[in-house]
Formats: structure tokens, sequence, C-alpha cells
């Protein structure tokens, strides 16, 4: 959500003085044996990283108006899923970007900029800490959060006095997941119950909105000297732009993304301008990770570390005179981005930093030099159990590190077609061991006594319920037994029909088409766990539920300890009104998980509704003391204070949910329940309105709406909320068997109210209405003179009336309405 923190997260860090720190140096024994194996296919370029400079020690020239480096505002937008050789100052003809060419114009272009990872949270993870992700731990989207621990540029900046904001737009940056350390300012409104099936890439804003955003905010901050960041989103599939550039680009859509984000940044920069503050501002231009758009077989991102998805975009501009109109040809890595900032305005960088300034190669004050560029993707291992990959880049070669290693020339095969492993192998060979090597201090950067901050159990189970498929298998890298896994490269068909399966499940009337798909990708690889979660997934979307849960237990038997497969099992069952099976995965939830809030406030729920309050109570109040803004258990505490008879202290509870999350499914349910117990119809009913406006398939809140109805004689709108009911929820029994008794009363469409009952009685044996059922059939029988069906009919009632007395003094009590 947006907000301003009047409190920092902590207090501010020391800082140590800017001084040169030791690097990861390539050893000497590899540079020759490069030199070496260079001789027959020409010289590598090999140096080390170079320490950072302070500004002092760069000559920019003298900044304009007096200006001091402290005093300069830093502007950062990155550009998500955009690569470099699709814009025009990287030579792309096929697109308009006059905004991105006139910074270019105006400032220094990195034509050879390389991201960490080609995934959104890992990279943008070290654009802003300046390390790499084995050292800061976001390894892969929605499977770790930003420790609290690492230290970012925005905390930095803040702590030196600057305004903070930052506007995103994407789910994916949302800031349960860290990214919000130092802003002031964080704007990430994204409501995940308003999607019927979402990956984490899948919720997101235009970028006008996210301009409209900081633009507002940066009117807020006057004078002030300010740190924004603005995240565009659009280049990520599906490529949709607006108009008029749909039609300028019709049938290229990226293309069409991609212009339409110039022409947003293009208000960023207009509105510097206008206030006088363009040249007093440093902007900064990056992208994310690229778009495979078909190269090698990759439709999107995330699966391989080719260029497509690694080179991306660095422009900046700065006031300094001697940073106008330059290209830097050397490799650089988005690493590079804070302690490059920092020195241009003056600060040092913290100790954790690992990247180097590039206020030398910007100003032309050092001489061109290269660097190794070290990539990864773990999202071949965590989402589907094939072998991870690793990419190093160093002077005119990329080794790939992969079940089946590949080595590139980039100088003469910049779109790596053809692998030298076999030809080069004295290249490859000291690469391997040069990236082996960068991993293991990278990760001997990270604090073993920190352990990895995962996500929270709320959020995954949403995730879940979704349609995320992460199965956050979660290792840090492959195992001993490098052959165990399979090479992502014999996988790229099975990843391409997945991710076809997930976007078509993302629209209605397409789930047929994604089941086929993924039905077929089980066969061909029944090891997907993956797939199978997405399966049930569908099933359910579908109302075959005991179809779905059967996929979800596939899914367990791949991997045992998978909750958000226990998750779904326990929601489909309580979809089902199985409830006992639903607390009993719930319950297997938290042997797996204690701290898991989710399976807490719905196995609390359970015990409410069984009137086991002190159960219910209990649960409740260790998952607030969990999370106590959790907006789900607050619901569930109202539920219980109700049912103990504390209604307004019921009432207070749900109104704190509804604080803490106005969407919140159920809130407004409950509080026309209570309204209900005061007598109070017309309060009841406007509540059960309010939550369908807000949740259409609430079935629970069409049912007792139209219940209310027929209290105030309103029988048309009874019979439509009826009907609405089990539209919502065809497994719906009371549902149907009430819709068969209100056609009875009506005295229409018999026929249909014979068929209501029957399936009611079938999807509810059980259901202490269930005689119900038996009777209406029996009445309309009687009607129609056929006496001996009819007494047969209200017979089988009695009998089922008797069960379900015997059954409820047995469970010792009544059966409370579910809230």
């Amino acid at each position: 959500m947006s907000r301003r923190r009047q409190e920092p997260r902590r207090a501010p860090r020391p800082v140590a003085p800017h001084v040169s720190r030791p690097r990861l140096r390539p050893r000497l024994a590899l540079a020759a044996v490069l030199l070496l194996a260079g001789v027959a296919a020409g010289a590598v370029a090999w140096t080390s990283l170079r320490s950072t400079r302070s500004h002092e020690g760069v000559d920019l020239g003298r900044l304009p108006f007096g200006v001091a480096p402290h005093d300069l505002n830093v502007l950062v937008v990155t550009l998500d899923t955009t690569r470099a050789d699709r814009l025009g100052p990287y030579g792309f003809q096929g697109v308009q970007t006059p905004v991105l060419d006139r910074l270019a114009r105006e400032g220094v272009v990195f034509e050879q900029a390389a991201s960490a990872a080609p995934l959104t949270q890992p990279s943008h993870a070290t654009l802003f800490t300046s390390r790499l992700p084995p050292a800061h731990g976001v390894r892969d989207n929605g499977v770790a959060a930003l420790a609290d621990e690492e230290v970012t540029l925005a905390e930095t900046l803040r702590d030196a006095g600057a305004r903070t904001g930052a506007f995103i737009g994407a789910y994916v940056l949302d800031s349960r997941w860290g990214f919000d350390q130092g802003f002031e300012t964080y704007v990430d409104d994204f409501d995940l119950s308003q999607h019927r099936a979402i990956s984490l890439g899948g919720i997101e804003r235009r970028a006008s909105d996210v301009a409209d955003a900081a633009l507002e905010w940066l009117k807020g901050v006057g004078d002030d000297r300010f740190f924004a960041w603005v995240h565009f989103f659009d280049a990520h599939a599906p490529y949709s732009p607006p108009e008029p550039f749909r039609t300028t680009y019709d049938g290229r859509g990226y293309a069409g993304e991609i212009a339409y984000m110039d022409s947003q940044l293009g208000r960023l920069v207009q509105a510097l301008e206008a206030r006088g503050l363009l040249d007093r501002t440093i902007v900064v231009v990056a992208g994310d990770h690229g778009e495979s758009l078909g190269e090698h077989g990759e439709g999107a991102h995330g699966f391989f570390l080719y260029e497509g998805v690694i080179r991306v975009p660095l422009i900046v501009r700065t006031p300094y005179p001697a940073t106008r109109g330059r290209r830097v040809a050397h490799l650089v890595h988005t690493m590079d981005v804070m302690p490059t900032i920092l020195d241009l305005v003056g600060r040092p960088s913290p100790e954790s930093v690992t990247g180097r300034s590039l206020a030398g190669a910007m100003s032309g004050a050092t001489a061109a030099d290269e660097s190794e560029a070290y990539a990864e993707s773990l999202y071949p291992l965590n989402q589907f159990g094939w072998s991870d990959l690793r990419s190093l880049r160093a002077g005119r070669y990329k080794y790939i590190d992969a079940p089946r290693p590949e080595l590139y020339d980039l100088e003469r095969d910049p779109a790596e077609r053809t692998n030298l492993y076999e030809d080069r192998r004295a290249v490859a060979d000291a690469m391997r061991e040069r990236l082996r090597e960068i991993h293991r201090a990278a990760s001997e950067r990270t604090p073993r006594e920190r352990p990895t901050i995962e996500v929270d159990p709320d959020t995954r189970a949403r995730l879940a319920a979704l349609g995320y498929v992460g199965t956050f298998t979660g290792p840090a890298g492959r195992p001993d037994d490098e052959g165990a896994l399979a090479d992502p490269k014999d996988k790229i068909d099975l990843f391409n029909r997945i991710n076809r399966a997930s976007e078509l499940s993302k629209h209605e009337g397409r789930g047929d088409a994604a089941v086929a798909i993924l039905e077929q990708v089980v066969v061909d690889d029944p090891t997907v766990i993956a797939a199978w979660f997405m399966l049930g997934n569908e099933y359910v979307r579908q109302g075959q539920l005991e179809r779905g849960i059967a996929q979800y237990r596939r899914a367990l038997e791949l991997k045992p300890d998978y909750d958000l497969a226990v998750t779904n099992i326990a929601n489909t069952y309580r979809r089902m009104g199985r409830d006992e099976d639903a607390a009993a995965g719930y319950e297997r939830l938290l042997e797996v998980s204690p701290r898991n809030t989710q399976a807490r406030f719905q196995l609390a729920q359970i015990r409410a509704e069984q009137d086991r309050l002190a159960e219910a109570e209990a649960l409740i109040t260790d998952a607030l003391a969990i999370e106590p803004e959790l907006a789900g258990a607050h619901n569930v505490l109202g539920i219980i204070r109700f049912r103990q008879g504390d209604a307004a202290g019921g009432a207070a509870a749900v109104r704190t949910a509804l604080e803490r999350n106005p969407e919140f499914r159920g809130a407004h349910f409950n509080l026309a329940l209570m309204a209900e117990e005061r007598g109070e119809l017309a309060a009841a009913i406007r509540e059960y309105q309010v939550e369908l406006e807000r949740h259409p398939d609430h079935y629970k809140a069409h049912f007792n709406l139209g219940r209310l109805y027929g209290q105030v004689g309103d029988r048309p709108r009874q019979l439509q909320a009826f009907r609405q009911a089990i539209e919502s929820n065809p497994h719906f029994a009371e549902g149907h068997l009430f819709l068969a008794k209100l056609y009875l009363d009506l005295e229409e469409n018999l026929d249909e109210a014979i068929r209501l009952a029957e399936r009611g009685i079938e999807l509810g044996p059980a259901s202490e209405v269930a005689p119900l059922g038996h009777y209406v059939i029996a009445d309309i029988y009687a009607r129609r003179g056929m006496t001996a069906e009819a007494e047969r009919e209200a017979e089988r009632g009695r009998r089922r009336e008797q069960a379900v007395a015997e059954r409820m003094k047995k469970e010792g009590g009544r059966r409370k309405s579910d809230p």
C-alpha cells in the first residue's frame, strides 16, 4: 500500500571511510591460462575489478549553479523486462524512443551492461545493494524477501538526508518482499483478491499510473533533496500497450510497450525540467533483465542466461559537463549502479558494496577496462526441479555452467549459436573455476548467523490459491551429483508449454485448453511438480474438486513437504464442506510450519464454527502474536467474540480486519451476521450487498441475502439470490435445497425443484437440512397424485431427519452457521 513512514525502520548506519576494498580478483594462473588459450582465438582481455573512487578522485567538471555534489537529486527508473538491443540508443530502428534518445545524447550510454539474473526480484536486489544474489540471498522470485540487514541505496541516501519515494509497477516488488527498505513512501497497493489467477508477474499497473503517483509525490517534496525510484513493468508479457501505441505497433506489442514506457519517462523528465530540477538531478535508466523473444527457444525470460535476458540498457544523465554525450564500450554490471550514484553525489559507499564506481569511465578520466559479469538463474531448479544455471562473461568469452556446459565467443558469435566448449576447453575450464570461485566468495558474504528470510505463509497461501505455481524447493545450489538434474536446454519445450497453460488459465473460458496442455506435460514428464499443482488448480476452478485434490496429492508424492499443495487440499476440503478433513490439513501444515498464520486462522475458524471456542481463541491469539497485522486473524477473532456473546467486541474485531485490509473477504459477511443477530435486517442486507460488491462469488452471502429477502417478502430478489448462490458454488447443497423449496412455495418450475432437491441431497447427504429435499419431492409427488412415491420420499426424509438428530445429539450440540 502507499504510505509515508514517520520513523526509519532502524537507526542510521555508520558508514565506513571511502577506501579501497578487496575485490573478487581472477587468479594469476587463470589469467595465464586464458592468455595462452587466446593465442589461437585472439587475445583475451581480463583485468581485476578496480576499487571504488571517491568523488574528489575523479574530475567530472564543475557543477552548474554552484551546486555541490551532496545537493544533487537522484531519479532511478528501472525498465522491467527490457532488452538493450530493442532501444533507439542501442541502434534499434524498430521503435521510437525520443526520451531515451535524448538522455543518451546528454548522458552516458553503457553499451555492455550485464544483469545478475533474468528475474525481477534478484536483479533489483543486486541493483540496490551492489551485491550478487548468493550474497544478498534473493535468488528467485517469490522465495525469499530481501533481509533487513542488507544496506540499500535508499537507506544510504535517506540517512544522508534525502527524501525517499518508490513507485512500483508490479506486485513482484511489493513491500512484503523487502524492497521498501529506506523509503519513506512506497506506493505498492496491489490487491491479489481481484485476480482470477496470477503469477508474481501477473499483477501490475500501467506506467501512466506509476508516473502519476511519482509526479504527485515530487510535488509534495518541494525543494527538498530527493531520491526517487520509478519502476515500469509494461514490457513484461503479455504485451498489450495502450493506444495510440497499440495501433502504431500493431503486431509488435513488445516494441509498443517500450515506446509507451518512453512516453511516461518523458513525463518525469519534463516535470523535472519545468521545475528547473533536471540539471540538479542524476537520472539513471536501467533494465533489470531482458526478454528472450523466442531466441534459443525461450519465449520470455527466467529460464536461460543468454544475452537477450542478461544484457540490459544502462543510461546515466548527470549535471556534470564531463559526462555529456559519452558511450562506454567495456563490460559493466548493474552491481555498479549503487556505488556510481553514491560517488556522483559525493557520498562514501557502505562496506557491504561489492560493485565499483563507473564515474571515471563516464567522464573519460580513466581508461576503458574490462570487468567480469556473473549471472545466475535458480528458476529451473526452484520451480521445476531441473538444474540451475550460472554464467560468467569476461572479455570476449561467456561461459554457462550447466549439465552440458557452454562457451561462446561474443565478438564472433553475439547470438550465442556456436558452443565452443569442446574446442576451447582450457578457456572454459578456467572460466568455470573462476565462476565457482565468485559464487563461493559471494556466498561467504552472507552472514551465516542470519538465515534467509522466507516469505510469510499468508502471502504464499494466497498466491497458491490464486494460481502461482512456485514449488519453493529453494536449495542454494545443485547437488553433489550434478548429473542428477536435467539440463534446462532439454526441457525448454515443457517449460514453454507450462507457461502457455499458465497464460491460458488467466482468461475466462480457456481453462480446458490449459488442462489439455498440462495433462500432456505430466504424461511427458511426470516428475514436474509445478504441472501437477497447476493441474489441481485448474480442476478446482472448474468445480472438479475431487480431481483437483488428486492432482495436489500427486505433487505431494513428489515433494512430501510441499506446504502449498497441503494448503490447497485443505482449502478445497473446506469448500466441499468437509471441515474435519480440512482441519486435518491445517494441522499438518502447523506441524511442518509452526508459524503458518494462514493455517492457524483457518483452523480457528473451523473450531469457532464447531463451538470449540477455547481452541479457536488459542489459535487466533498465537496467530496475532506472530503477525499482529493479519486481517484474517482479526476477522476470526470477531467470529469468536460474537459466538461468546460479545456482539460489540465481535464487530470491533471485524472492523479492525477491514482497517488492515478493506477488501478482506468475509468481513462484511460477518458484520451482516451480527446485524441479523441484533434483528437489524436492513443493516444486514446492506452488509451482505457490500460483501457481494467486493466479492461477487461469495455464495454464502448470496444465500443469506436470499433468506433475508424472503423474510421481508421480496420473493423475486430471493429467487435471484438463491440462483446466484448455486451459480457461484455448484457444490453448495443447502443452496440447491432452499431453491427447490422456494420453487415449491411459488408453485413454479416443479420439475426443476425435484432436480435441485435430488442434487442437494446428493451433495450434502449428512447435512441437517438434507431431509428438506425429500419433503420437497414428496410434496410435489402428492400434488401430482403420485401417492406411493410421495409416501416413499416422506419416509426417506423422516429416516434422514432421525439420523441427523442422533448425530447432533452425539456431537453434543447444534451446528453453527458458517461465518
